[in-house]
């Protein structure tokens, strides 16, 4: 059912059905997803607002569009949390201790850029919090994020120099960050991150740009994570070779 009152947006909401439907078994991988027409049927909407939940899906990886016969269940390309844990159960898991230094803890209201990011009305409340990451005290990342405050308004208090926003997020709040879509690149570091990560300018850096969603794909975090090339390798896992590229 679409709430018509509610602050998601109705092409959001038609959008996180289907994913449920998904998820529940309706619709298998490589099956058809409704059509545009069938979609402004059965939710009462317009042929616009279909066309939007549809490219959601298409956006979050959840269906790809085949031009002429319709739109298809994807493979899914995001990973769970268990495989990109957070970064203070990874540094634990390495046998370091995580800590914090905070830079910045404050309320800011979101852009209309970043509300489209999060789903949510410009003006909604966000966290901005960024933090530079250690380990038995040696700096190795540096974190900028916002946070969804409506989704956890608890953490507008909570102090971050030695917590984790996993782990406030679940025992204050009961929200579980589930799914991570996550894009890498590699740059040169600027000058005050060299001076934060103790590097010297002109090195690399690789820049993790994270999206954090709950099990209804509700965006947590908005995240980018600047670590050093040279000291926090990242372990993709086993991939398979395309035979096509293997030959050349």
């Amino acid at each position: 059912m679409i709430n018509r009152h509610s602050f998601t947006p109705i092409y959001i909401q038609i959008a996180q059905a289907i994913i449920r439907s998904v998820e529940e078994g309706q619709y298998t991988y490589g099956a058809q997803l409704p059509s545009e027409r069938e979609l402004a049927e059965r939710f009462n909407v317009s042929r616009l607002t279909a066309r939007q939940a549809n490219e959601e899906l298409i956006k979050r990886g959840i269906a790809y569009r085949q031009q002429g016969k319709g739109t298809f269940v994807a493979r899914p390309r995001i990973r769970e949390v268990s495989g990109l844990i957070s970064f203070s159960d990874e540094i634990q898991e390495r046998g370091l201790q995580p800590s914090s230094v905070v830079l910045v803890q404050q309320q800011v209201a979101a852009t209309d850029e970043m509300a489209k990011k999060f789903q949510v009305k410009p003006g909604t409340r966000l966290l901005e919090l960024n933090r530079i990451r250690l380990a038995d005290g040696q700096p190795i990342a540096v974190q900028y994020a916002l946070i969804n405050l409506p989704l956890c308004p608890k953490l507008a208090d909570k102090s971050f120099d030695g917590e984790s926003l996993y782990r406030l997020l679940r025992d204050e709040c009961q929200v579980y960050p589930l799914w991570v879509d996550m894009e890498m690149e590699a740059r040169i570091v600027n000058r005050q991150e060299a001076e934060w990560l103790n590097m010297q300018p002109g090195e690399a850096v690789l820049v993790a740009h994270c999206l954090t969603f709950t099990e209804t794909f509700d965006v947590i975090e908005v995240v980018n994570s600047v670590y050093p090339g040279n000291r926090f390798p990242f372990y993709i896992g086993r991939q398979r070779i395309i035979q096509g590229l293997a030959e050349k």
